[in-house]
């Protein structure tokens, strides 16, 4: 039994895929002041192997009938889709969606809209991230701000970013502090109207932004709550390095799960850090009952994250989340997977599970 467990384990580190040192490209699609529905239209090459990628929309417009639809094959050979929804405001009106996908080798996302066209006009703006084990960087169109609240003087509102011209963003943040009727927020203003999005305490916000020229993102908070924040802003894509670390794990067609062996993807230095958590796990639709789980851990793990345990369905269906975390202190950020019903360690049906860190 000792023997079998030994090369159990050893079939297991030779077989996982983690890079220390990946690298990310930038994807960025932009559709100017349509006034009709926008036929499926590509937004990417396709790659030539399984990739995973971080896609967000945002639609500013005047008319919230007309909504984005962002379509994909998964690496099983599944189509899928995911359709954008209104975004809170007070009645003013934008829509958006963002989505951790994997996508089938030689296969094209695509994005379209549907609903009232009735000359209303709206712009659609589809930026995102690919992830790659290896490979030279895209990051020459990205730039990063980030922060927390209060600062040193005790100002709880802050402007973050004022660009000059209109620009795409991915704006993350999570609060922290007491539990009451004083609920953390941020604002930006789109082409049309101003918007705003609560960061209740111990929950956390992913959301895709369009800011105008000249306009600010606000972060706002109150005594005894601190928001840490920050903005992943879309240039014109260009090669070369970047502000972004990208750590990788990958469990491709594995059959076995790894219980009780946690895989290290990150470590964080002596001042911890913020990072983005990007998990996924899926398996082939089959008619058996065992379903293949993936648990992801941290020191603090207390930021409102979804991520930290996903279950793949024997439907087919991808389970996957996207959500800051903090990583404490010289911590490691660690995953393993497991099955859902029987024996938690042993023979799993076929699945995939990818874990990506994008650090700040």
């Amino acid at each position: 039994m000792t023997k079998h467990l030994g090369l159990l384990l050893s079939a297991f580190l030779l077989v996982i895929s983690v890079s220390a040192s990946a690298s990310i490209t930038e994807i960025r699609k932009d559709f100017f002041n349509r006034t009709t529905n926008l036929h499926a239209t590509a937004i990417m090459s396709a790659p030539s192997g399984d990739a995973s990628y971080l896609i967000s929309v945002y639609e500013s417009t005047t008319n919230c009938a007309i909504v984005p639809v962002l379509r994909w094959t998964d690496e099983n050979g599944v189509a899928q889709s995911q359709q954008g929804s209104v975004g809170p405001g007070g009645g003013n009106c934008y829509l958006s969606l963002f989505a951790n996908i994997r996508v089938q080798a030689k296969t094209k996302p695509t994005i379209e809209t549907s609903g009232d066209s009735n000359g209303s006009n709206y712009s659609l703006y589809v930026s995102g991230l690919g992830f790659w084990p290896s490979g030279a960087q895209g990051q020459g169109g990205l730039s990063e701000i980030t922060g927390s609240l209060p600062n040193a003087d005790l100002i709880y509102a802050l402007s973050a970013y004022e660009p000059a011209a209109s620009t795409d963003a991915l704006l993350i943040a999570y609060s922290t502090g007491y539990l009451g009727n004083d609920v953390p927020y941020v604002t930006w203003t789109d082409e049309y109207n101003t918007h705003s999005l609560q960061v209740p305490v111990a929950t956390s916000a992913v959301v895709p932004v369009r800011v105008a020229g000249g306009t600010k993102v606000w972060i706002h908070t109150y005594p005894g709550d601190t928001t840490w924040y920050a903005l992943i802003i879309f240039g014109a894509p260009g090669k070369g390095m970047g502000p972004f670390g990208d750590y990788e794990a990958n469990l491709l067609d594995w059959t076995s799960a790894t219980y009780p062996n946690w895989q290290t993807i990150f470590t964080a230095g002596s001042a911890g850090a913020n990072v983005l958590l990007l998990g996924n796990v899926t398996q082939p639709a089959n008619d058996g009952t065992v379903s293949e789980g993936m648990q992801i851990d941290w020191a603090k793990e207390a930021t409102g994250s979804c991520a930290a345990a996903l279950v793949a369905g024997p439907a087919g269906i991808p389970a996957s989340c996207v959500s800051p975390a903090f990583v404490g202190s010289n911590d490691a950020l660690q995953f393993r997977t497991y099955n859902t019903t029987g024996f938690e360690w042993g023979p799993s049906p076929t699945y995939s599970a990818e874990v990506d860190v994008l650090q700040f």
